[in-house]
């Protein structure tokens, strides 16, 4: 039998007979359920035969624990060679003992078998866990192509495949992976196909959260303690001859203590700032903003107003990197709970002037009371006024309110294109977190 349709068919109530000896090929954690399922129906241990060692089992460590546990059998370091039958009836599977040899592709060692060390293990049914592949031969007449993989050949971006009327994703498009990167996928081409016909695409709205003040420090505090985790009940191995939950669930009180664990990371991480041996690294207080700023349109020595451009930034604290402090240790990027590498990805400041014009990209330079940037090599400028805030780059003046509203527009140059408006609103942001949270910094002033 195949595992995964062997375990649909008990989940549904019609399991097949199985015999006595049930004997499980594979390592993943579907030839654990299996051969775990496999001994509640027989009342008989199975035996889970893989080709190389349990150090390199795909299966999860408490799937493999959970199955040796119940009195089931791990044979390691096996191939199946042949299946034994008789009349109509499975009677034995011929394996082959391996040693590890070399890695192969996906760095592990790869299972040479041994000469001469065949033998034969007794078995009344055989499940195969041996990997999965997607069922495509309903693809073979249409437009969409297959590699040779047998999976989709889709463009990653948008999951549109060479049919420009079919997107795809999921395991026939990537292989093998969690049903979140599936969602993914779909949501990529769901949001593929809005602009394609041009229909608004927006996240579901989230509830806002900022942290301040005092909240701050009480995660910080939290943070220098070790909170216990949550240990689940299970139910005694002796009891384990039917299909009763084996982990209990949570009750109420329990997710609740389990919730007041959380540290928050999405509203304060900070964990670039800690590491860092330098303090290149400096949190920011920093306004929220959420405002809609029209796209201008240079066309004809004039400007006008050619669309409309969400802003937001959602988070009251930011972090700002002081270039002239950073050796490039890395220690940020390791140490990153969201896979960045601060010391590049986070507003780089520089304290001189000089090694701020060297700059092409995500460079800024801020004296009293006005911010510069360098992106693509082209420099912009942001002033604070007394009513708000002036934006000059080559192409245009700008001037702003406090609340981000654009009060006038100057065109200064014979450009064509579309401007946008969202870097200022981000120069705006820094220029009032420094002023906020790092008024120490010697701005201007460092020769």
């Amino acid at each position: 039998f195949g595992a995964l349709g062997f375990l649909d068919r008990v989940a549904h109530g019609s399991p097949p007979e199985l015999g006595q000896q049930v004997v499980v090929i594979g390592g993943g954690n579907t030839a654990m359920d299996a051969a775990r399922t496999a001994k509640r129906l027989t009342g008989r241990p199975a035996t889970v035969v893989y080709r190389r060692g349990r150090a390199e089992m795909p299966a999860e460590v408490d799937e493999i624990d959970d199955l040796l546990a119940e009195g089931n059998e791990l044979l390691e370091l096996a191939s199946p060679v042949r299946v034994r039958v008789e009349g109509v009836r499975v009677v034995a599977l011929d394996c082959v003992r391996n040693e590890l040899g070399e890695p192969d592709a996906d760095g592990r060692r790869r299972p040479i078998p041994i000469d001469g060390s065949d033998f034969e293990l007794p078995a009344t049914a055989i499940l195969l866990a041996t990997g999965q592949k997607s069922d495509a031969p309903f693809l073979e007449s249409s437009a969409v192509v297959v590699d040779t993989s047998g999976r989709i050949r889709i463009d990653g971006s948008t999951g549109q495949t060479e049919s420009e009327s079919v997107y795809a994703g999921g395991d026939i498009a990537r292989g093998p992976a969690i049903i979140i990167e599936a969602c993914a996928d779909g949501r990529r081409a769901a949001e593929a196909i809005c602009e394609r016909f041009d229909v608004p695409f927006a996240a579901p709205p989230l509830p806002e959260r900022t942290v301040e003040g005092g909240e701050v420090r009480r995660l910080k505090a939290a943070r220098t303690r070790k909170s216990v985790q949550h240990v689940p009940s299970f139910l005694p191995i002796e009891k384990r001859g039917g299909f009763d939950l084996v982990e209990e669930t949570l009750d109420e009180a329990s997710v609740r203590a389990e919730a007041e664990r959380c540290l928050q990371c999405q509203l304060l991480c900070d964990r670039c700032v800690e590491v860092c041996p330098n303090r290149a690294n400096l949190p920011l207080r920093t306004p929220t903003v959420n405002v809609a700023l029209p796209i201008l349109t240079a066309r004809n020595g004039e400007l006008e107003t050619t669309g409309e451009e969400r802003v937001s930034i959602l988070q009251g604290r930011q972090i700002l990197h002081i270039d002239d402090l950073c050796n490039e240790c890395g220690n940020c990027a390791t140490f990153c709970a969201h896979e960045g590498e601060p010391y590049q990805d986070k507003p780089r400041l520089f304290l001189r002037r000089e090694e701020f014009d060297a700059e092409r990209d995500n460079a800024f330079y801020a004296e009293i009371g006005a911010i510069y940037r360098r992106d693509g090599g082209r420099e912009a400028k942001l002033e604070r006024t007394d009513g708000g805030f002036v934006y000059d780059t080559p192409e245009v003046r700008v001037r702003l309110s406090q609340s981000f509203s654009i009060e006038t527009t100057e065109l200064k140059s014979s450009c064509e294109g579309s401007i946008s408006l969202r870097p200022a609103i981000e120069m705006a942001v820094l220029l009032i977190g420094i002023a906020a949270s790092a008024s120490y910094l010697p701005l201007g002033e460092v020769a």
